[in-house]
Formats: structure tokens, sequence, C-alpha cells
């Protein structure tokens, strides 16, 4: 029963962290441009921004979800070093990695592209391995 175990703060928290990074990974200034470009998505309409709470609700879940994963694996796994987190959140990174290139492969996206969404999930979920170790 990991769930039962799971500290729900620490996976709040870093959820909250894992969310943040991507508001300011995205933004148009740091990388969204370019994501928006490599993806070759229009600039928001009206319609678009009216369903953007929506949508951040629905991505913050998700990181909540993938907190929860990485949760699970910082209880089994019990690391007792910031360094030890960190390789927990990389390898977890790493292999949400895979299926984002795997997806990107086959829709005929650029490498560019598999870099930028990849390192957003492996820096969050390094971050949330982090914060969840520290509350051991």
């Amino acid at each position: 029963m990991i769930l039962s175990q799971l500290n729900y703060l620490a996976v709040a928290v870093s959820a909250v962290a894992y969310f943040a990074l991507g508001a300011i990974y995205f933004n148009p200034k740091v990388l969204g441009a370019t994501w928006m470009e490599g993806h070759k998505l229009p600039p928001p309409t009206e319609e678009d921004k009216k369903g953007m709470g929506k949508m951040m609700a629905t991505t913050f879940v998700y990181c909540f979800i993938a907190c929860i994963g990485i949760g699970c694996l910082v209880t089994i796994i019990h690391p007792m070093t910031w360094m030890l987190g960190a390789k927990i959140g990389l390898l977890s990174g790493v292999f949400a990695s895979i299926s984002i290139a795997m997806s990107h492969m086959y829709t005929k996206k650029s490498f560019q592209l598999i870099i930028i969404d990849s390192a957003y999930h492996v820096i969050g979920m390094i971050i949330a391995s982090l914060i969840q170790t520290a509350w051991l």
C-alpha cells in the first residue's frame, strides 16, 4: 500500500514546483515561442484564451499524478542523499522522454522539439524528486 505511505504535502508542493517550471519554461521569452513554432501552433486566439484555465487545471492534475509516481519511487527507494533523489528524478524523466521522442518521431517533429519537450519533464521530475527526498 505505497499510496497510503506517501507524503501528500510533499507531492502537492512538488507538483506546484513542476507546474511553475512549465510556466517559466514555456514563457514566450524563454522557450515558448520556439516550442509553438516547432509544433506549428498559431498564437492563441481569444477563444483559446477562454479555455486556458481548464487547460492549466488539467496540466496541474497531470503534474500531480506524475509527482505521485515520483513519490512512490521515493517511498520505495527511500533515498538518503539529494544526489540519489536527483537520480530517481533523472531516470523517471529519461523514461518519460523516450515516450515523447517516439511520438515526435512518428509525427515528424524536429530533434530540437524533442529536446525542448523532454528537457522540461526531466527537469521537472528531478525537482519533484529532490523536493520529496528532502521531505523524508
